[in-house]
């Protein structure tokens, strides 16, 4: 098949409902429905049925979809443990990837001897302190500084790209410092073109509930850099975690400008609805952190030495 033809072929996609956008449920229950209907039509005659399959299955691969609304019909109609078995938002996900990822001997060594309990690290580079009056842990006014002037550079908010990148991560420079963050090669970091920042990072696909997320992880991974040398040394996983948890430090939003709250809200995925545990810019609804409530009452919630 020459060059033209494949272009014209891949042309003909619905690419928000094939490739990575595929919703794995919709296809699952397209094909059963499909079938359905091939079964049906060689009643007549197998040839019918063959070319009804055919048919049938070209189009989902095309379309993403058989049936217009399927999925409202899997929401509706499927049950949730087997519609999150193949379709989970973000803070439902769990970590038997990241462990897999992880547990290589080189990782495993580096984990044994650079590994920090987060809480106590932080305080020692200066970092966190005690809130005034309270037992809560707070950024220190010198780390604060260094988050602001970070958050400028990342640009937050000006000249969004669709695929929800913020504007001071665009381009190599971008890749490079997610690369550190990831403990990576910055060959292997591509941006996807998605609504919601979605980063390829080794083959693996890490997401963000919004810009702002991505945003401030990136703003707090330069401020640690430049707090002190022993960030770079801390094993990768942990950096990720660190990074996460510090988003529910930030006290005005770097969207808006607003305050930060945390609440409960329900969330959609292509497929299904999630409860999730929300912080987040009560004046825009930027969501900052997503956690599943059930891990919360585990007691995963806060930082994971």
């Amino acid at each position: 098949m020459g060059m033209s033809e494949t272009s014209m072929l891949a042309g003909l996609k619905q690419q928000e409902y094939t490739g990575e956008n595929r919703c794995m449920p919709c296809t699952v229950v397209n094909l059963l429905i499909a079938v359905g209907l091939a079964a049906i039509a060689s009643l007549v005659t197998v040839e019918l049925g063959a070319v009804v399959l055919f048919l049938s299955i070209l189009a989902i691969y095309f379309r993403g979809y058989l049936v217009p609304g399927t999925p409202t019909l899997t929401k509706r109609y499927l049950p949730n443990r087997l519609l999150a078995a193949f379709d989970k938002h973000p803070a439902h996900e769990t970590d038997t990837d990241d462990d897999q990822q992880w547990e290589t001997l080189e990782k495993l060594e580096d984990y044994r001897q650079n590994a920090v309990n987060p809480e106590e690290f932080l305080l020692d580079i200066g970092a966190v302190e005690l809130c005034e009056g309270g037992t809560d842990l707070c950024f220190t006014a010198e780390f604060e500084d260094r988050v602001e002037q970070a958050l400028a550079s990342v640009a937050i908010g000006e000249d969004d790209s669709p695929n929800g990148i913020p504007a001071g991560i665009q381009g190599d420079d971008g890749r490079n410092v997610i690369a550190e963050i990831f403990g990576v090669d910055t060959n292997s970091i591509r941006f996807k073109d998605r609504e919601y920042p979605a980063i390829s990072v080794s083959r693996r696909i890490r997401k963000w509930p919004s810009a702002s997320a991505l945003g401030v992880d990136v703003a707090h991974h330069q401020a640690l850099g430049e707090q002190s040398s022993r960030w770079q040394s801390v094993p990768a996983k942990q950096r990720i975690d660190i990074l996460r948890s510090l988003r529910s430090f930030q006290e005005t939003c770097p969207n808006c400008g607003g305050p930060i709250v945390a609440g409960e809200e329900v969330v959609e995925s292509c497929c299904a609805s999630y409860e999730v545990i929300s912080v987040g810019c009560a004046d825009c609804g930027t969501h900052l952190l997503e956690l599943d409530p059930e891990k919360l009452e585990e007691g995963a919630g806060g930082f994971e030495p």
